[in-house]
């Protein structure tokens, strides 16, 4: 620690409006990402460029291995909802918007939980021929596999409030059907 920051921090926390501040949790300085992170998510984009403007359900089989089998279930499981079920994705999930992906860039990694990274990915995205000028920023959780691999655990989305895949799928896939 630098020697003079114990004397400023003393200081500041004299002053009677900084007590009532909002505290401002230290972020994490992302660091360059493993290869077969990086590697997992260039797939991942490339695969959902080349398909999103199919028509028809999604058919998340042949990106299986690129998800731990739980989120993989709760992806297929969602995918196969529609309108009369009473909820469906109405959302891309890999962008987290309803317009078209044109690529992504893995900005870095920061450590996550159980053991894990959460790799932190610009998705450009826009109307067809049209990128937006700021990419959306997606956290992904990464879980190191059996053999080595990284797969997808989670995606968080940005947002006041944001929110997490993995809950969004839960809360629809629990919805009753009318």
């Amino acid at each position: 620690m630098a020697p003079w920051l114990p004397g400023l921090l003393a200081g500041l926390t004299a002053l009677p409006w900084l007590a009532r501040a909002p505290v401002i949790a230290a972020v994490a300085v992302p660091v360059a990402c493993p290869a077969p992170v990086t590697a997992q998510i260039a797939g991942l984009y490339r695969w959902q460029v080349a398909r999103q403007n199919g028509r028809g359900p999604i058919d998340l089989s042949s990106q299986r291995n690129r998800f731990t089998p739980g989120l993989y279930a709760q992806l297929s499981k969602a995918y196969r909802l529609g309108p009369a079920d009473g909820g469906f994705v109405d959302f891309d999930v890999f962008s987290g918007t309803q317009v078209a992906t044109f690529g992504a860039t893995v900005v870095g990694c920061v450590t996550g939980e159980q053991g894990g990274l959460e790799a932190l990915v610009d998705v450009q995205v826009g109307l067809v021929n049209r990128a937006r000028d700021l990419p959306v920023r997606l956290g992904y959780q990464m879980r190191p596999g059996k053999s080595g691999e990284w797969k997808f655990a989670d995606i968080r989305y940005p947002g006041d409030p944001g929110f997490r895949l993995s809950s969004f799928l839960a809360d629809l896939l629990a919805s009753p059907s009318p």
